[in-house]
């Protein structure tokens, strides 16, 4: 869900070149986004239909120059896979506005639609957040 938001708002933004793709730890490859990610995500006007999950992978690490988790356990995980990569590490909440920015946005996956939908808030939050920082950033 994040990355379709975050896709949709940079879609209609000057930000040149800016490349956005999700990934798992645990990913199942080639799964589709679940049917209450779909359904909220249509909800605020995107398509996940042709979401396909994958796995994190090395050369995703290593092409990144900003890596978003979810939890502070991700970070930790993908930090020890690959310790030169911990200074892109953040945590998605760390540009929340309001609320913790050191807790975790957990994984609605298996629980109910309201799950779901506060999930995507919390997200929403924090996406729209960092959008405003990519739209701020220098350009190197």
């Amino acid at each position: 869900m994040a990355e379709g938001l975050l896709k949709k708002l940079v879609l209609n933004s000057p930000i040149d070149g800016t490349v956005i793709g999700s990934a798992g730890l645990m990913a199942l490859p080639g799964n589709h986004a679940s049917f209450h990610a779909i359904r909220v995500a249509k909800e605020n006007s995107i398509d996940l239909t042709e979401h396909r999950a994958r796995v994190v992978t090395s050369d995703l690490i290593s092409q990144a120059d900003l890596i978003l988790v979810m939890e502070p356990s991700q970070r930790q995980a993908l930090a020890r896979r690959q310790p030169e990569s911990e200074d892109k590490l953040s945590l998605l909440r760390e540009f929340a506005r309001y609320g913790s920015r050191n807790r975790a946005i957990t994984d609605p996956y298996g629980l109910s639609l309201e799950a779901y939908r506060f999930c995507f808030q919390d997200i929403k939050e924090c996406v729209e957040s960092l959008h405003q920082w990519l739209l701020a950033a220098p350009i190197s």
